[in-house]
């Protein structure tokens, strides 16, 4: 017989998590007594993203529309609406909206809460994301 969950179910409306004048949204699971943390990020700028960063704990991203490329380690993979991506626990990542038009992605975080690392300030919008390497000095600088 499995163990009944101790949490309750629950319903959270679109308003109380996710911010559309920024384009962004947080919803932590410590507020659902839950181990999963949703993060939803929205572009309509091609090249813009989140910059590389860690996590210590896994991360898996689905893509709901348009088309991203993503830094996971040393690898570049492009995904496009409805593709998940998977981010290991401690590996440097970060990914651009490839175009054209808006990227609408939902980051679920492995994790009660939001803890980020971040290891550049900015992707450099002259290019398309090559890999993690080419965004960060040996010495951990920009």
């Amino acid at each position: 017989m499995p163990i009944r969950s101790k949490t309750e179910p629950a319903k959270v409306s679109a308003s109380e998590w996710q911010n559309p004048g920024q384009l962004r949204g947080l919803l932590e699971g410590k507020s659902l007594q839950t181990g999963i943390t949703l993060l939803r990020y929205v572009s309509d700028v091609v090249g813009e993203g989140p910059t590389l960063h860690v996590h210590p704990y896994d991360e898996i991203f689905m893509i709901i529309e348009g088309r991203a490329r993503f830094t996971v380690g040393d690898r570049t993979i492009d995904a496009e609406a409805g593709d998940v991506v998977f981010g290991p626990a401690n590996i440097p990542h970060g990914y651009q909206n490839l175009g054209p038009g808006r990227l609408d992605s939902l980051d679920i975080h492995v994790s009660p809460e939001w803890i980020q690392f971040d290891l550049a300030r900015a992707w450099n919008r002259s290019s398309v994301l090559l890999s993690a390497d080419s965004k960060v000095k040996p010495d951990g600088t920009e």
